[in-house]
């Protein structure tokens, strides 16, 4: 995989260097005051989402309580892990994989999101009790974040989903993350069907979490129409950076 990512990286530098585009902004690395919106806009439709798996897994009777250890000493490490984690692989399957493969399908960008999600569900299958299942929904998160990449036009969103995403679904409710789980604030089993919670690798691999990322999928989607104010046209994207872009220019921030 990561030879593909360098393959279309490169394509894309040398599209946008004969192009005299921006290199740093092309891989979504934009340095604004709007970054701090999408920031915070990603961590709270991610906080939504998997604040929604738990109870309705709860309810379901998928999962049962085990214990409380509140271990909230261990939750820098989680952060620090987590993080890096997040900021790597968006940097792969985004900045570099899905940039390239957006020029080399001529800016079709629903093709090329398609095909890197699929690509970031079939590396996720290297992982602990990962299943054909599992790849679905690992596939299905890549499609948050390519959506949230190319309709943001930054980095920021797909990162913040990525991140706490999984800060939220291991550390904080026990849920294990693409099969593992560690020091946890609560402790928690899977006592349903594999198909509906995704037993030992995590919800990606339950119908509850599958249904919950067509969630953030959403949310991503009406916070970037929110966000150029309703001007953007979901068939392409493109109308949803070119407003914010806009914007950039008004408030003084260079294309």
């Amino acid at each position: 995989m990561l030879k593909i990512a360098l393959a279309m990286g490169f394509l894309a530098i040398g599209y946008w260097w004969y192009h005299r585009q921006s290199i740093l902004k092309g891989f979504g690395f934009t340095f604004h005051w709007e970054m701090f919106k999408d920031l915070g806009a990603s961590l709270v439709i991610s906080l939504i989402a998997m604040s929604g798996i738990f109870p309705v897994e709860l309810l379901l009777g998928s999962i049962q309580i085990v214990g409380f250890p509140l271990k909230l000493d261990t939750l820098g490490g989680h952060v620090a892990m987590l993080a890096f984690g997040a900021v790597f692989e968006e940097f792969i399957f985004r900045s570099l994989t899905l940039s390239g493969l957006v020029i080399l399908f001529f800016e079709r960008k629903w093709p090329a999101i398609l095909l890197t999600a699929v690509l970031f569900g079939l590396v996720h299958l290297k992982n602990a009790n990962a299943t054909y299942i599992s790849t679905v929904g690992n596939a299905l998160g890549g499609m948050m974040y390519g959506i949230a990449f190319l309709g943001g036009r930054n980095i920021w969103l797909p990162i913040g989903l990525h991140f706490n995403w999984n800060f939220i679904q291991e550390p904080v409710l026990g849920f294990p993350v693409s099969g593992t789980v560690k020091d946890v604030l609560i402790i928690q089993k899977a006592i349903g069907p594999e198909w509906l919670t995704g037993a030992a690798y995590g919800p990606e691999a339950g119908l509850v979490g599958m249904s919950f990322r067509f969630v953030v999928i959403a949310l991503v989607l009406y916070y970037l129409q929110r966000r150029c104010r309703w001007q953007g046209n979901l068939r392409t994207l493109v109308h949803l950076q070119e407003t914010f872009v806009a914007r950039e220019s008004n408030n003084g921030h260079p294309k």
